[in-house]
């Protein structure tokens, strides 16, 4: 897809800065699609609104509103209903980007895990309710707990503060670093992915970045989780594959202003989940 150089026969992306407004609003709409078998396990579409807001050099803010399930399967309800108020705990946060503008860490851990403490007493209801949602609040406390790698490793977070490269009069950062997300299929695991990129500036101003990633872990490293947890069900082998593709738009302040974003990660031809991730500046 990409050259050795993403910037070859295009002299006039010097105006790309890669900036932020003041107080930029986004809605973000994530649609995801689970299959089993021939047919739809589930299938999820959700929108929240963001303001992100540029502070000192390195240093950005996000507010997050809560979450609108636009179409969800009623079975998952109650589980929808618990996950709005554990994202309450992170409708606030301020991160400490690295000089691609990926995420380095989250500064407000101390806030952020004084709020889940509050979360997990009124959660104490749904715990005495069903084993299973005691299950479901237990994993959120470890992640909680390891906050930096909970935000650094979210595929949301990480197509927002995509590590694209960096211009300065001195230097030119061409090369995206491999990078890891969570799992989907395989909660709690780790997925190693490397990506490339095209850069163009638009006709009627701005600029377009094309992305392609893919997994690069070995299938062997998942085979033990998949013979626990699928083989039984799925009844063939695992052909494991992950990749994910996306649009940047940047307008002429060089401001993102939209991203469509799709995942796929799939266990084999029986089962396979896909994500749509659209991002949009609102108009001021």
């Amino acid at each position: 897809m990409a050259s050795e150089n993403p910037l070859e026969n295009n002299s006039d992306l010097s105006g790309f800065k890669y900036a932020w407004y003041k107080e930029g609003h986004y809605t973000i709409t994530t649609k995801s699609y689970l299959t089993l078998g021939r047919g739809k396990a589930n299938e999820t579409e959700i929108e929240e609104d963001w303001v992100v807001k540029p502070l000192e050099y390195g240093h950005i803010a996000i507010q997050s509103s809560t979450q609108k399930y636009i179409k969800a399967d009623g079975q998952m309800k109650p589980f929808y209903e618990i996950l709005e108020k554990v994202n309450k705990a992170t409708d606030t946060l301020k991160l400490f980007l690295a000089p691609d503008k990926s995420i380095q860490k989250v500064e407000n851990k101390a806030e952020v895990i004084a709020k889940w403490q509050e979360i997990k007493k009124d959660l104490r209801f749904y715990e005495l309710v069903r084993s299973s949602y005691e299950e479901f609040i237990n994993a959120y406390d470890k992640e909680f707990n390891n906050i930096d790698r909970n935000i650094t490793h979210n595929l949301l977070y990480q197509i927002i503060f995509y590590p694209l490269p960096v211009f300065n009069e001195e230097d030119i950062t061409f090369k995206i670093p491999d990078r890891t997300v969570l799992s989907t299929l395989f909660p709690g695991q780790t997925i190693e992915y490397s990506s490339e990129f095209e850069i163009s500036k638009l006709p009627e101003k701005g600029y377009k970045v094309l992305l392609k990633g893919k997994g690069k872990n070995k299938a062997d490293e998942f085979n033990t989780i998949y013979e626990r947890n699928y083989q039984k069900t799925l009844k063939i082998p695992m052909d494991y594959d992950y990749h994910l593709e996306g649009e940047y738009i940047y307008n002429e302040d060089s401001v993102l202003s939209e991203i469509m974003f799709h995942v796929k990660e799939q266990l084999n031809a029986e089962m396979l989940y896909v994500c749509r991730y659209h991002v949009k500046l609102n108009k001021p």
